[in-house]
């Protein structure tokens, strides 16, 4: 990735570059909610045309008589939802290319393979790869039940509000006007979800454009000058970034390019290290000098704040990690770390050091 100036680095977002953004989010949140309405008004025409074309006026008709009418507005509906994804699929691309040209990132040929295909799975709204990378896998600490189980609530998201918003239109309107209404229940629904999802996508896209540029300014912040860390120390700060994704379990991005700056940094592990266990790296904390440990919790809230978030998981290991090191809370400070990165602001190295002062 081709270095930002010191004075405008690719995570500092400037006034042209914050207004720049906001334009390309406005109107891909908009495009997003007009392929969600003309999908609803589409299926509901289509829900019409074979209600009259194939209705049934039995209260409880035999399953072959719906049949003709399932046939027509089942393949009307994923007819028009594979034309509404595969649009968002491809205006999603385009989006995420001009929002992270407007933030100023350029790709080396060294890099811009990885960083393109992860700027496309947040555009594309895949999930980050579950294998293991530098001796870390962020499954670790994750059952396989609650991953499947995260997986089916996601995708049960827009069924469900749809299913629960016609039941309320249902028992609203009058019969005679809802037997047409019915039909169109879906358009809000879709258009609502289509743009709350668009404006996430574009968020993580943002995250992912700042996120190797803020690893690298703030680790140079933590990891000032003096001989390198003794290997108890080296390992402690290796685990802190390792300990942020079992937690979550998910290795994002930004942790890829926050394990290869440290790498950068210090070198590389000892040999035979597991890097990715929580429980061995705070106990192991106490047994580092103060200095140390400050500076290890320093790492492990530039890594709990990468992905722009600071989820519950994330909360628990950092309360954690700081009793383990005998220091006060640090979370108010964490936070506001966040708020910072997120926003794009200026992050001076007082306000890196104010953790676990």
């Amino acid at each position: 990735m081709s270095a930002a100036s010191a004075e405008d680095p690719i995570h500092v977002l400037n006034v042209t570059e914050r207004a720049g953004l906001q334009r390309v989010a406005r109107g891909a949140v908009l495009r997003a909610v007009l392929a969600g309405v003309l999908n609803g008004v589409a299926t509901g025409l289509v829900d019409l045309y074979a209600s009259r074309r194939f209705g049934v006026h039995t209260a409880m008709p035999e399953w072959h008589e719906r049949a003709p009418y399932w046939a027509v507005f089942g393949t009307g509906a994923v007819v028009f939802a594979i034309i509404e994804v595969g649009y968002l699929g491809w205006d999603g691309l385009r989006s995420v290319s001009k929002l992270s040209a407007v933030a100023g990132l350029t790709l080396d040929k060294e890099d811009s393979e990885e960083v393109a295909l992860a700027l496309a799975r947040a555009a594309l709204e895949l999930p980050n790869p579950p294998e293991p990378v530098m001796g870390v896998d962020p499954h670790r600490e994750a059952s396989r039940w609650q991953l499947i189980f995260a997986s089916a609530v996601y995708k049960l998201k827009i069924s469900v509000t749809n299913f629960v918003f016609k039941q309320v239109v249902a028992g609203v309107l009058p019969r005679i006007a809802s037997r047409y209404l019915l039909a169109f229940t879906a358009i809000p629904i879709n258009g609502l979800w289509n743009g709350l999802v668009c404006w996430a996508v574009l968020r993580e896209a943002r995250i992912r454009v700042m996120g190797p540029s803020a690893a690298a300014e703030m680790l140079d912040a933590v990891l000032v000058g003096g001989p390198p860390p003794a290997p108890d120390v080296a390992a402690a700060l290796h685990r802190a970034v390792a300990s942020c994704v079992v937690r979550t379990r998910e290795l994002h991005p930004n942790h890829v390019a926050m394990l290869r700056a440290l790498r950068d940094r210090i070198g590389e592990p000892a040999e035979g290290l597991e890097l990715d266990d929580s429980d061995v790296f705070l106990k192991t904390l106490p047994s580092l000098s103060d200095a140390a440990r400050r500076t290890v919790l320093r790492v492990l809230a530039i890594s709990a704040i990468l992905d722009g978030r600071l989820v519950r998981p994330e909360r628990r290991l950092l309360a954690e990690a700081f009793a383990a090191a005998q220091l006060p809370s640090g979370l108010k400070d964490v936070q506001k770390l966040r708020r910072a990165f997120v926003a794009g602001d200026v992050i001076p190295p007082q306000q890196l050091r104010a953790v676990a002062s």
